[in-house]
């Protein structure tokens, strides 16, 4: 029995030997050195051997506590797990520089660290037609970053990225109200082409817009609503690809008006026809 342990333990010992990552750390318990030292050693690392960084950093939080190093150590910690860049890591992250932020709220890198929590957010931003959760928490993070420190060069930063995700989401949200389109379900695809015309009246491809959302409305029979998405396109839009398209679809409108009237006309006169004979039969 024993002797078939001792074997068990050498296969395992073998294992966990072979399987060592070549990545290995090898710090010292304690790094030789001033706080500043340690700290630009360990800035070294960052994007390299992040497992070291952090390590380095963490040495410089707990023997230099109230050093400046110390505070830039645990920013450098944060950006150790962004250069990392998986999912998991940039989550990490987000929640080191939210946590530099609760503690130091008036230090200069504090803005730094806001707009890198949006950051770890935009990293994650996925294509229209998938899901957009990531891109909504960019957006969020970035506007925090607006509000507590309006006028800084990050601030400046966060508001292009808005516009980008902006755009994003705008386009998220036509495609499905196309799809919605494709397969004739008018009331969700209407209520889609709405969002975006209210929520975000800059999108690019308001053209487009306009188009799929009178042909929804014509869809739908709602002629004159139909007729001012086309005009629209019409006014505003003259160089776009629908332009000659709307200027088609208002003709094909105000034909089915008039044949629409002209059965109403028929109709009547018959009516009328029908009635006149019940009053006057024929002798």
């Amino acid at each position: 029995m024993k002797r078939k342990f001792f074997i068990i333990l050498t296969l395992v010992l073998l294992i966990f030997s072979g399987c060592k990552s070549k990545k290995e750390v090898n710090v010292l318990p304690v790094e030789k050195g001033s706080d500043k030292e340690i700290y630009e050693k360990a800035k070294k690392y960052v994007g390299k051997n992040s497992d070291k960084a952090r390590l380095l950093f963490k040495q410089v939080v707990q023997m230099f506590s109230e050093s400046i190093y110390a505070k830039k150590s645990k920013i450098g910690i944060a950006d150790s797990y962004f250069k990392q860049k998986d999912s998991a890591s940039l989550m990490i992250a987000a929640a080191e520089y939210q946590e530099y932020v609760n503690l130091y709220p008036n230090s200069p890198d504090a803005i730094y660290a806001k707009y890198q929590i949006g950051m770890c957010y935009f990293k994650q931003v996925r294509k229209p037609g998938r899901d957009q959760a990531n891109t909504l928490e960019a957006i969020r993070a970035f506007e925090g970053l607006i509000k507590q420190y309006p006028d800084t060069n990050e601030a400046g930063e966060a508001k292009k990225k808005i516009k980008e995700m902006r755009e994003n989401l705008a386009t998220h949200y036509f495609r499905i109200g196309y799809y919605n389109y494709k397969f004739k379900a008018y009331k969700g695809a209407i209520a889609r082409f709405k969002q975006i015309i209210d929520e975000y009246p800059d999108f690019k491809h308001n053209d487009k817009l306009f188009f799929f959302a009178g042909k929804g409305y014509l869809a739908m029979r709602k002629f004159d609503t139909a007729i001012s998405f086309f005009q629209k396109i019409i006014n505003s839009f003259p160089k776009s690809k629908y332009f000659k398209k709307s200027h088609k679809m208002i003709k094909k409108i105000n034909k089915i008006d008039r044949d629409a009237l002209e059965r109403k006309r028929l109709k009547n006169i018959e009516k009328q026809k029908r009635r006149f004979e019940k009053r006057h039969p024929k002798k």
